[in-house]
């Protein structure tokens, strides 16, 4: 399951990565897309916290 757990964590990297690239292209021009900011970010923190629990599993 460690395996797993590597993968959400990586997956979850790749999300945050991917909202810092949209933020900062936001601040170049500006457009109405602040919930798939939210979205990310949230999508991030849930398979951060659900990949908690697979790191304890043997």
């Amino acid at each position: 399951m460690t395996w797993l757990a590597v993968a959400m964590d990586v997956v979850a990297a790749g999300f945050l990565v991917a909202l810092a690239v949209l933020v900062r292209r936001r601040n170049e021009a500006p457009s109405g897309e602040g919930g798939r900011s939210v979205a990310m970010i949230l999508i991030a923190v849930s398979l951060g916290l659900l990949s908690v629990s697979l790191w304890s599993l043997p």
